[in-house]
């Protein structure tokens, strides 16, 4: 979870890293027109002077919209804004001259290059170059940044160079707005990095590669399918969460996540309701629950209320990062009040009812502050970020921390190094620290720690920071979940890195899904799964509208499969929006939440106070609704096995208007109707309604498409829902079978009956034929086959008379026996 802290690392460190050097508007524009003098380059030429290009120089670049980047006799229209020296040098990845940069003042100081009103928003580019540099670290990190001329609300692509070399950059985008307000393209080091080396850039080009979309249909983001039907993530497309973690419990999977919803509520919104203004956490004091028993089909639960008035813990400021367990059938569920501490609530079920056991935070509170030489905990250290985790023997432990820069000089430790994280044992209670905290080595770590045993490994997994320097098996790439593998859930040292499991959302989800990235890992039902955050709710918004990649970092929770290699590592993982497969049917047969959702359109959550039918033990917690149901809503529910057949469909419902109906569809939202149910009764008051069901039988996806009565004013909400129920058609008694009787004499002597059975039904059953002359067993018989069996009747001449065959059969775990007389006609060996 990103605290207060990392806000202001994400939302400000743009604008502070620039504002010294923007005195003003004036100082800007007359500094970005200065021409800059010569370089100390052996093989560097001031800008301006007479050249003489000897090298063949590529071809320019068709419809760039920068100024000449080959740099084949000067720098035209490249200037710098913030300091350093621009000069040509002969060394060139190409033709006769590159652009080179020296005595560089701070990590912005790189060339630059006016792209005002050049990109349209909505539109695709791609922007190349060439760099080298010749002094610092063997790779190093170099940005190629589009910047509005505030400097705050910058785009940074990054790409890995190495010392020496030159390199290629290249990078396609759909223009977001930050793209289409953006000033400058400049080329820079990473902020926070401190690498001020000279470098140079070659073949620099900017080129349009496909238009902007036609306008929006859109607009209402009522109307916005954010989970596509088919798709399983997001996991639920009519609200938002972050930070995942699991917890199983019953057989159920249940899933936390920070309460983005609650910040985007709080925040500012243009008329159609698309966020204009950054999530910035500050106003989250609630938690998600939403559960699942087939991996697709998520019931809402609600939110849980923590921190401030109202709250289980109303003394702590904010909820964020959510960390559950379960212990002797209660629920320990920790949380980060901001980036101040750590603290838990316990509860006697996934939604409690909640009770605050110490009234103060576990971290810091409970620590002494002599446990590190210094005492406390480092200067810059956020405390986090829990993760919870108890091993086969009992033993739990506590994991917290974040940040990529802490301590103070000559200790200081970061972006590479931070060691910002801890662990500490847990005694028994779940709530007290059994000893201090045991520093944590991770690699590049920003925050979002977890713990995961698979076989006899323990893997610790986190987010890396944004200022790291990769380095391949040992710093991972920024921005990605990175994770360590050991015999020891202390034993964290730097030396137990193990890799990347999963990169930046925005590799796998593309504009506005960069950002933090905080996941966790969990085996339900046999398979192993991983759970992490992206935007896509809101970039599904965002392009709706025409505003493709403002998400503002409001953020949705999905899942994929987790994997792993056979030496124990794990394979990279992809973050898909198909998501995971349905492990189990849906069973209709019973009373089940409205708010069950594998899709939607336009409907929302509701608490109610009516108690739960599914889930008896959440009903000190309350239960939710389906609200805010106009017509042409609808909710869809995956994998939905009917068997032989549905009799009814009913609901309990609040109607609001008059005449309004769902209909019941299967496959598709304009799948075949199988059910219309009215919504009728007395408006504002709970009732019952039912409807008979035709055609529903086998499995299928399950639609429930909300109508209003014709004429009824638009968008006028139609009813609440609390559930839905079907009942199985009643089967016959009857099992359905044919009988032939044939007759042989044998020998002259005597007569041989065969009787032959059809079994005419749709389940096995097993057959016996009897009558005075004996009894014959069939045995069983499938659906549709025959079987027969003879009876020697020992007998010349047989009169008139009767057999009675007996069918046998399981019909949802109901044994049926059904008799059949069959009449014999008098035969002989005359």
């Amino acid at each position: 979870m990103t605290s207060q802290q990392l806000g202001r690392v994400q939302g400000r460190k743009k604008s502070i890293r620039l504002a010294a050097a923007l005195v003003g508007a004036s100082a800007l524009i007359a500094s970005s027109m200065t021409a800059i003098g010569a370089a100390d380059s052996a093989h560097a030429t001031p800008i301006g002077a007479a050249q003489t290009a000897a090298a063949e120089e590529p071809p320019a670049v068709p419809g760039t919209l920068l100024p000449d980047g080959r740099f084949v006799a000067d720098a035209t229209g490249w200037t710098n804004t913030r300091g350093g020296t621009l000069s040509l040098s002969t060394d060139a990845a190409s033709g006769a001259h590159s652009l080179l940069t020296t005595a560089r003042e701070n990590t912005q100081s790189g060339p630059f290059a006016s792209v005002t009103g050049k990109i349209e928003l909505g539109a695709s580019y791609r922007v190349t170059g060439k760099l080298k540099y010749s002094a610092g670290a063997d790779t190093q990190q170099f940005n190629f940044t589009f910047c509005p001329a505030n400097f705050n609300g910058c785009a940074d692509y990054g790409h890995t160079f190495t010392k020496g070399e030159w390199g290629t950059f290249s990078q396609q985008f759909t223009a977001e707005a930050r793209h289409a307000g953006a000033d400058w393209l400049f080329v820079e080091t990473p902020w926070g990095s401190n690498a001020l080396q000279d470098f140079q850039v070659d073949e620099v080009s900017l080129v349009k590669i496909a238009d902007a979309p036609p306008a929006p249909e859109f607009t209402s983001l009522e109307q916005v399918q954010t989970k596509p039907i088919g798709d399983h993530n997001p996991l639920v497309g009519h609200k938002f969460g972050a930070d995942p973690h699991h917890l199983v419990y019953n057989g159920r999977l249940y899933i936390y996540s920070t309460d983005d919803t609650q910040q985007y509520e709080l925040n500012n919104k243009d008329a159609n309701g698309l966020p204009t203004q950054s999530n910035g956490y500050g106003g989250i004091t609630r938690l998600n629950v939403m559960s699942t028993s087939d991996m697709v089909n998520w019931v809402d639960h609600g939110a849980v209320p923590v921190a401030r008035e109202g709250g289980a813990a109303p003394w702590a400021r904010n909820s964020w990062a959510p960390a559950a367990i379960e212990k002797d059938g209660k629920v320990y569920l920790y949380f980060c009040d901001s980036g101040t501490g750590t603290a838990v609530v316990v509860g006697g079920s996934p939604l409690g009812p909640w009770e605050d056991p110490l009234g103060k935070k576990i971290i810091p509170d409970t620590v002494s502050s002599e446990y590190i030489a210094n005492g406390g905990f480092p200067a810059g250290m956020w405390l986090f970020d829990p993760e919870v985790f108890i091993d086969d023997d009992g033993q739990a432990y506590l994991y917290f921390g974040g940040n990529s820069v802490i301590g103070t000089s000559p200790n200081q430790q970061g972006p590479q190094n931070p060691k910002s994280t801890r662990v500490a044992k847990l005694m028994d209670d779940m709530v007290t620290l059994d000893g201090d905290p045991v520093e944590i080595d991770a690699p590049g770590i920003f925050e979002a720690s977890t713990m995961f045993k698979h076989g006899d490994k323990y893997y610790y997994s986190y987010s890396s920071n944004f200022q790291v320097n990769e380095v391949p098996g040992e710093y991972p790439e920024r921005g990605a979940i990175a994770y360590m593998m050991t015999d020891d859930p202390m034993d964290l040292t730097s030396a137990k890195y193990a890799g990347v499991a999963f990169q930046n959302p925005a590799v796998h989800f593309g504009a506005g899904n960069g950002g933090n990235n905080h996941s966790d890992m969990f085996t339900f039902k046999g398979e192993t799964y991983f759970t992490y955050h992206a935007q896509t709710r809101g970039a599904a918004w965002a392009a709706a509208l025409g505003t493709p990649g403002a998400t503002q970092g409001y953020r949705s929770v999905h899942i994929d499969k987790l994997e792993f290699n056979e030496d124990g590592t794990i394979n990279p993982i992809q973050g898909t929006r198909a998501g995971v497969d349905q492990v189990e049917s849906f069973d209709p047969y019973r009373t089940f939440e409205a708010e069950t959702l594998a899709w939607q359109l336009g409907i929302k959550t509701a608490a109610t106070e009516a108690a739960s039918v599914e889930f008896p033990e959440h009903n000190s917690a309350g239960n939710m609704v389906l609200a805010g149901v106009d017509g042409g809503d609808f909710t869809g529910i995956a994998g939905v096995d009917f068997g032989d057949g549905a009799q009814t469909v009913s609901a309990r419902v609040k109607p609001l208007v008059a005449g309004a109906s769902v209909q019941v569809r299967l496959d598709d939202v304009d799948g075949p109707v199988v059910a219309e149910i009215p919504l009728g009764g007395t408006a504002g008051e709970w009732t019952d309604v039912q409807a008979d069901v035709t055609g529903a039988t086998g499995e299928h996806d399950v639609f429930f498409v909300f109508a209003a009565a014709e004429g009824a004013e638009e968008d006028a909400d139609l009813a609440e829902i609390d559930n839905w129920t079907f009942t199985a058609a009643e089967r016959p008694v009857a099992l359905a079978f044919s009988v032939e009787v044939t007759d042989r004499c044998v020998a002259g002597k005597f007569v041989k009956q065969t009787v032959s059975v059809t079994n005419e039904d749709a389940v096995d059953a097993t057959f016996s034929v009897s009558s005075e002359f004996g009894q014959r067993d069939l045995g069983a018989i499938a659906p549709g086959e025959s079987g027969s069996a003879s009876i020697n009747t020992k007998q010349a001449d047989v009169p008139a008379g009767e057999l009675l065959v007996t069918a046998t059969a399981s019909v949802d775990g109901e044994e049926i026996v059904v008799q059949q007389n069959v009449a014999t006609a008098a035969t002989g060996c005359d």
